[in-house]
């Protein structure tokens, strides 16, 4: 296909600033605040148009409209913030324009305004906002939010998130981080620097400094990935789902064993207490390789001092094999000790596997909560029976990953033969039928039981079992199955999903000036804060019954500089009440994954390029 082009954009950037701080313009504290006449205004507005109190003229005919808190009594109910109108832009999203608290505003009431150009001061009771719209590429804001991340985030090669101990501000941020998910973060992460390091090597040549920077990236984050594939220490093939190290709080909402000499044992938690697993040991005597040691060695830390998490899901088993596949085709060719590395970490992974059932199991022999692909599970499980299409595909392209990489296939390929005389591979196309029988046996509505969460591991999935199975019969079944999942990816428009479906299914159909318009609205920064979730130009409809309390939904999707910010598990539709004020940063792999995917297979191209 023909590249879209992505033109330079309009992008903002926020800073916070106190009153007295020199930078504010004096002339700010005596800009007049006239009420403006909306009473012609050609859309809806973000607010009701009463509640608009003072207005400010930029360049182009740009206006800018705030207004101050609205009360009902002594009660506010107004969240006016601040709209951008500009009646040129290209699409609605271009001409409306909102900002609210805490994202980009440090409150909602406005009490005065000031154009400067394109950019705007606006004075909110005891502080000020500087509102700035700059022009970028999209290719620079990814790297934007790669230094944020690389400078904030990461944490010993891992990246997930990070918390601040004072609001926005970066430097407070804490020593240490906790994510159930880290292996499959960390993938994300690497991938999308697999995939630039491709990319600008093929533009650029290997050698250019920019190609280095992201091999050292892609590369370093492999490695955190395959260390949570060793750090166990256990012969048998494991996973952790992260780490944690001397002097760091575990958290007490999972399993986590310390290590210590030869053995390790699970630490009291709330939750290894509630299954009984408080005092379990477990071998821990298989070497972990120095090179990946050396990313918490070379701070210090011992083998003793380690806390790994366990009660591993299939989120982070079939985030690791993507991740290692990329690998392999990408540096294995310059770094063959890496590429012996994910062999080894590879065959281990699915050996364990294969011997225990088709189950991941802890070191009571019990399977994890969440990683199970046996027919015993799928048959006698009411919820391994609507698991049972994604799980089966799952460990049928663990099993192509694992000869792909070896270039081995043996037990493997007679295994995978075996689940397919199993049924395993027209398992895949139930999906629906089984999430709608699902939903119903626990009568709720099947868009109430969504598990966002498994629309990444489907696509993960299906994207390399359609790139790796030459069997045009079997091919055509993965192509099948992955369309059962199109009604769910496809309605969200965005490119990171758009890209891997269309890879897999080639005849499909995705919306590419909608995915251009996600990579054009989405910030320079990943800094969690909460924003209005009571807007006038928002519909809102009853949305799932989640943990038995009733959310609500907006029927439209917000551009993602409008909605809240998370990773590839929540539902974009959600309406947002997080009360959060920029005390944590996401990482950048939701657009670094999605802009570099798209930039190597020629889904996208930046205005200007060669």
């Amino acid at each position: 296909m023909t590249p879209y082009i992505l033109k330079k954009h309009l992008t903002r950037r926020i800073t916070f600033l106190n009153k007295n701080d020199p930078q504010v313009p004096a002339a700010l504290f005596s800009a007049v605040s006239k009420t403006p006449d909306l009473s012609k205004f050609p859309y809806p507005l973000p607010s009701a148009k009463s509640e608009y109190t003072c207005s400010a003229e930029g360049d182009n005919s740009v206006m800018w409209y705030g207004g101050k808190m609205v009360y009902a009594g002594t009660l506010p109910v107004g969240k006016t913030g601040i709209t951008r109108y500009d009646p040129n832009g290209e699409s609605i999203e271009d001409k409306i324009m909102y900002f609210s608290a805490h994202r980009h505003l440090p409150h909602h009431a406005v009490d005065a305004m000031l154009a400067d150009g394109m950019n705007l001061w606006a004075l909110c009771k005891d502080r000020v906002a500087h509102i700035e719209m700059i022009m970028l590429t999209a290719e620079e804001k990814a790297d934007i939010l790669l230094d944020e991340t690389n400078n904030y985030v990461m944490r010993r090669g891992m990246v997930s998130q990070r918390g601040l101990k004072e609001c926005r501000d970066y430097e407070s941020r804490y020593p240490y981080a906790a994510c159930d998910n880290d292996g499959l973060f960390t993938s994300g992460y690497a991938i999308g620097e697999m995939f630039r390091y491709a990319t600008l090597k093929e533009k650029l040549g290997k050698d250019h400094p920019r190609v280095r920077d992201a091999r050292k990236n892609a590369t370093k984050a492999c490695e955190a990935c395959l260390l949570l594939m060793y750090i166990h220490g256990r012969p048998e093939g494991f996973i952790s789902r992260s780490y944690h190290v001397t002097g760091e709080p575990v958290p007490d909402d999972g399993i986590f064993y310390k290590r210590e000499g030869k053995t390790a044992h699970c630490i009291f938690t709330t939750e290894a207490k509630s299954r009984g697993r408080v005092g379990e040991e477990v071998p821990c005597d298989y070497p972990i390789p120095e090179r990946l040691a050396a990313l918490y060695r070379d701070l210090g830390y011992t083998d003793d001092d380690i806390y790994y998490k366990a009660d591993t899901s299939s989120d982070e088993v079939t985030g690791h094999f993507l991740q290692m596949k990329i690998a392999h085709d990408f540096l294995a060719e310059d770094d063959p000790e890496l590429d012996e590395l994910i062999k080894d970490a590879c065959t281990r992974t699915t050996k364990h596997i294969v011997d225990h059932g088709f189950e991941f199991c802890e070191s009571s022999g019990k399977p994890t909560t969440w990683a199970k692909w046996s027919k015993r599970y799928f048959d006698n499980d009411p919820i391994g029976y609507v698991d049972a299409p994604l799980n089966s595909s799952e460990m049928l392209v663990y099993l192509k990953i694992t000869m792909y990489i070896t270039g081995e296939k043996g037990i493997w390929q007679e295994t995978y033969d075996k689940l397919i005389s199993e049924g395993y591979a027209d398992l895949g196309a139930k999906h629906y039928d089984r999430f709608y029988q699902g939903a119903m046996r626990e009568k709720v509505n099947p868009e109430e039981d969504l598990m966002y969460g498994d629309n990444m591991l489907a696509l993960m999935t299906y994207w390399m079992l359609c790139t790796l199975e030459t069997d045009e019969t079997l091919l055509a079944k993965y192509r099948a199955a992955f369309k059962t999942w199109s009604g769910l990816i496809l309605r969200e428009h965005t490119p990171g999903y758009d890209f891997m479906y269309k890879l897999g299914v080639p005849d499909a159909e995705i919306d590419i000036k909608k995915d251009a318009k996600w990579f054009t609205h989405f910030e320079a920064n990943r800094l969690i804060a909460s924003i209005n979730s009571e807007r006038h130009d928002v519909a809102v409809k009853l949305g799932r019954n989640y943990d038995e309390k009733r959310e609500f939904e907006i029927s439209a999707l917000l551009m993602p500089n409008e909605r809240f910010i998370s990773k590839y598990d929540r539902n974009p539709y959600d309406l947002f009440k997080g009360e959060n004020k920029g005390t944590c940063i996401e990482s950048c792999y939701i657009y670094t994954y999605a802009y570099w995917i798209g930039r190597y297979y020629g889904f996208i191209d930046e205005e200007g390029q060669a």
